[in-house]
């Protein structure tokens, strides 16, 4: 099963980001329910690998926190725009429970991409892209701030896919400690 690590957002959030996806025919925007911030791909695993990701998950001690979005922007491959994401603002405490939980992955063995962390909520990924029409959305929406939500938890999720595009379903959630 393809799995990853994430954080869920509230409903509320969803609701805002709802609204400001729009206006770009050449996209397909994420469902609500997908909405997410990764904080770990892991790729393809066997339900033995899943199991031990769980065991290691289940010993992690970070904080709550708090977090919101802010702006969009996007990722591109060959000059193109690929993923269209709202900006999550940077925190200390998402940067260390993101490293802590990669560097542990690592040392069991596992081999996440190796890429800078950016977080972000993906909105739409594009199949094709008009550059004006995407400019005009990413100053649009530059502006955009969600309202800041408590992040208590995080999440393996498993990911599906299918001709709709993917399912992102919660397999199982770990506790962050309470902050105060």
């Amino acid at each position: 099963m393809r799995i990853f690590l994430g954080i869920s957002v509230p409903e509320e959030v969803k609701e805002q980001l709802v609204r400001i996806c729009y206006g770009l025919p050449d996209i397909r925007w994420v469902l609500p329910e997908n909405f997410h911030v990764t904080l770990l791909f892991l790729g393809e695993q066997s339900r033995e690998q899943v199991d031990v990701v769980s065991d290691f998950c289940s010993t992690i001690a970070s904080p709550s926190f708090r977090l919101n979005l802010q702006s969009v922007g996007t990722f591109e491959k060959q000059k193109s725009p690929s993923i269209l994401f709202a900006k999550v603002l940077l925190n200390e405490e998402l940067v260390k429970l993101q490293k802590k939980l990669d560097s542990g992955i690592r040392k069991l063995g596992f081999a996440p991409e190796r890429q800078e962390y950016r977080p972000h909520l993906t909105l739409g990924r594009f199949k094709n892209s008009n550059g004006l029409r995407v400019a005009a959305y990413l100053e649009e929406f530059s502006g955009f701030t969600s309202s800041e939500f408590y992040v208590s938890e995080f999440h393996i999720y498993s990911s599906r896919t299918f001709s709709e595009g993917p399912v992102y379903s919660i397999e199982e959630s770990f506790s962050l400690l309470p902050s105060y």
